[in-house]
């Protein structure tokens, strides 16, 4: 195979200080450094990880794997199926919420893991691996990522993994070993998996495809192989896609949208309900000002050795850098344009891509101050390049180690029992026969509790995406097929309470703790609604 400029082997005075760095020993000191960082980071997550079922999307994927329903729009099959599997194995460790919550913490841990030993592998060097993979774990974005449920945590762990499959292909290509093609191949599928369960993976494709391109300029001459890696990507997409219209046909307890038509289907995943949620974006200046505020309050020093590491990478590992590059101005070009209530989750990929580039700066900082110490002391060259790496692991660790106590207190969610505390009193206060009219962050905490939990199942819990996949026509028209028949309850935005304030009665049902949640009592006088009306 033919060697590409893009991924230049490193120089020799590198060479010279790892050659011990065997293939074997390479990858054993990877997997240690991945050890080093996961281990704490998941004691970490675990200590401040959310004990029981909470609101908003988070109670949605808490209760979507233990009954294999549909989630909302794009679906997330890979992450759904995901859930279901950690809602069997880790039964021993407590409820179906909080075991959604734990394998958040599981997979965050282990992308830190893995960004950790991408850096050992990148500088040979397992001090300044630890130290990055640490800083990154600390940071608020992906520390609070590992704490509920959230495929944001499968997305994270999955982009880790492929950049760390594709440093390695380009290596191994580079060497001129016949295992790079499985390499690839894997990396194919993968990134497949990872459309499955997110489709900001999306914008990840084109810095992947420079990347092959860059390390492997004759690859496309190698049609078989292409069609091989291309089959991979596809297949596993598709078949994990299948999931939503197969299980929507068996009526889950969860069924979003009913997407077993193409209609349906390409509604939830090309996620068509959210192509008014984008706005104009911010001025340039204003956006670069946004990306540098939220990177160094994430990950401190590593960004100005982030801008060393684009320099000395960009003359050893051109290739890597400039798919990472990519990376993070394509996925900040959709974030500072898109609405969302928790951005921040969307950072997460860019904060990453920083922090293994701060990496190479920190290796090449450490590679330096070793050749200095080769010319002036050569008789203690092994006790000053031991202090130098202490030295930079403590500028790299000690911050981060620091950033944790003021962090810990705005971040932990160890003490949220809110939706649980929610629930109890509901269960009691409601009368039998209820209807609750609802909507969407407090919707899916009454299913989780229902279909997972069997809680109440004579109440019936209707949402506005109920009203639309059961063409119920509206809210209001729901109070009225059910009010004076059975009891109804309303939960909405407080500026939704207004149209049905003109037509009913309304009183707030006692005994209930957080969320207020009215009685419909019944239809106001004639008077009474003019009089309201003229308010």
């Amino acid at each position: 195979m033919s060697t590409s400029v893009a991924e230049l082997p490193a120089p020799a005075t590198a060479t010279t200080e790892t050659a011990g760095w065997s293939r074997l020993t390479v990858m054993s000191r990877c997997l240690l450094a991945a050890a080093i960082v996961a281990a704490p980071a998941l004691l970490l997550f675990m200590r401040t990880l959310m004990p029981d079922v909470n609101y908003w999307d988070t109670a949605e994927f808490q209760a979507i794997g233990p009954v294999l329903g549909i989630a909302h729009p794009t679906g997330y099959p890979a992450y759904t199926m995901l859930l279901w599997l950690a809602s069997v194995v880790l039964q021993p460790f407590g409820d179906a919420a909080f075991r959604a919550d734990m394998l958040s913490a599981l997979l965050v841990a282990a992308a830190c893991g893995i960004v950790g030993a991408t850096v050992a592998y990148l500088t040979r060097r397992l001090v300044i691996g630890v130290g990055v993979g640490i800083a990154f774990a600390v940071s608020s974005r992906v520390w609070a990522i590992g704490l509920h449920a959230d495929p944001h945590a499968f997305h994270l762990f999955l982009i880790a993994l492929l950049l760390f499959l594709l440093v390695v292909w380009a290596d191994r290509h580079r060497d001129g070993q016949t295992n790079a093609d499985r390499v690839l191949i894997a990396s194919a599928a993968l990134f497949g998996v990872s459309v499955a369960n997110h489709a900001l993976t999306l914008l990840l494709a084109p810095g992947v495809g420079l990347y092959v391109l860059l390390v492997y300029p004759g690859i496309l001459r190698r049609v078989r192989f292409v069609a091989t890696c291309v089959a991979a990507l596809a297949l596993t997409t598709v078949v994990l896609y299948a999931y939503l219209p197969i299980r929507s046909a068996m009526n889950p307890p969860m069924d979003y949208a009913n997407p077993q038509t193409w209609e349906n289907f390409k509604y939830v995943v090309f996620g068509e309900q959210f192509t008014n949620t984008f706005h104009a974006r911010p001025s340039l200046v204003d956006s670069v000002r946004l990306i540098v505020q939220e990177t160094w309050q994430q990950l401190g020093l590593l960004l100005p050795l982030a801008a060393i590491g684009l320099v000395v990478g960009a003359i050893r590992r051109s290739a890597l850098v400039v798919m990472l590059i990519a990376w993070f101005a394509l996925t900040w070009y959709f974030d500072v344009g898109y609405e969302n209530a928790d951005i921040g989750r969307y950072y997460l990929v860019p904060l990453m891509c920083v922090a293994v580039v701060g990496g190479l700066g920190a290796g090449a900082i450490l590679e330096a101050s070793k050749a200095v110490v080769q010319r002036v002391a050569p008789a203690r060259r092994t006790v000053l390049r031991a202090a130098f790496a202490a030295g930079l692991a403590v500028v790299l660790i000690v911050p981060a180690i620091l950033s944790v106590p003021p962090r810990f207190h705005l971040i932990d969610e160890s003490t949220d029992y809110g939706a649980r505390s929610w629930l109890n009193s509901l269960a009691t206060a409601l009368p039998q026969d209820a209807v609750i009219v609802s909507w969407w962050s407090y919707s899916t905490p009454l299913w989780y509790a229902q279909y997972v939990e069997h809680w109440r199942p004579d109440v019936t819990i209707i949402d506005d995406r109920t009203i639309l996949d059961q063409d119920l026509g509206s809210a209001q028209q729901v109070v009225a097929d059910y009010v004076g028949k059975r009891p109804v309850f309303l939960i909405r935005v407080p500026n939704d309470y207004a149209p049905f304030a003109k037509l009913y009665t309304m009183t707030p049902l006692p005994g209930v703790d957080g969320q207020q949640i009215l009685q419909v009592v019944g239809p106001k006088s004639d008077t009474q609604s003019v009089q309201q009306s003229n308010l």
